[in-house]
């Protein structure tokens, strides 16, 4: 895998976390290409089970 694709992903995950954290819902997802949006939701997933087990106050 690519540098430059490797970050992307990585962003995009990273930006679904903090979505997730901060309670958005999963139709907030601001890519449109099918890689980014699932790295996406799979952060926010993460951040969520996070939230659910009492981590994030």
């Amino acid at each position: 895998m690519k540098r430059q694709k490797r970050d992307r992903v990585e962003r995009a995950h990273q930006k679904g976390y903090t979505a997730g954290v901060n309670g958005k819902s999963p139709e907030s997802c601001p890519f449109s290409s099918l890689e980014a949006k699932e790295h996406w939701l799979g952060g926010w997933r993460e951040a969520r089970e996070e939230v659910s087990k009492g981590y994030f106050v």
